[in-house]
């Protein structure tokens, strides 16, 4: 199972949802989705835009899981 660690991120560097959205121009409910866990298709544009705006690697915005 893939999964976005995006509420992670969100902890360690201080940031509020709404921040990230306005930032990365991605929609809250995107945002929001993305921070409970929930099941979506998650496009790359969006992981490489999360990726800027953390300044991180890919592997610090999802993370695999074998089911």
């Amino acid at each position: 199972m893939i999964t976005v660690k995006l509420h992670e991120l969100i902890w360690q560097y201080k940031v509020k949802g709404y921040q990230v959205a306005e930032a990365t121009e991605l929609s809250k409910a995107t945002i929001s989705k993305l921070v409970k866990g929930e099941n979506i298709d998650v496009k790359l544009s969006t992981i490489n835009k999360l990726c800027n705006y953390f300044k991180c690697n890919l592997a610090d915005v999802i993370e695999y899981k074998p089911d």
